[in-house]
């Protein structure tokens, strides 16, 4: 995700749900919501241009990482499923 600002980026969760690696720029604060460092895809500082190519080439070029990466992912993305979610905002109302 290349998205200069973006507050949560439900394209990130779509595609760690199919098993995708995530690349997005810490400058998209929803970005940090959701990928974590290393675990589930990269995230970049500072806008750089080249080190998100340098991820996305070393994803391109390293299977195993891909599909660890990937599996992660999916598996982080159950969070926010339908039953997750609801169940967490059945939670709150319940609450106040």
């Amino acid at each position: 995700m290349t998205s200069f600002s973006e507050s949560f980026g439900l394209v990130l969760v779509e595609a760690e749900n199919c098993g995708l690696p995530l690349v997005a720029f810490t400058s998209a604060q929803g970005a940090n919501e959701i990928i974590q460092n290393n675990i589930n895809g990269f995230l970049i500082a500072d806008r750089d241009k080249n080190k998100m190519a340098d991820y996305i080439i070393k994803l391109i070029e390293n299977k195993e990482l891909r599909k660890q990466m990937g599996q992660k992912g999916k598996d982080l993305s159950k969070a926010y499923c339908k039953e997750n979610v609801t169940k967490q905002w059945n939670d709150f109302i319940s609450k106040m």
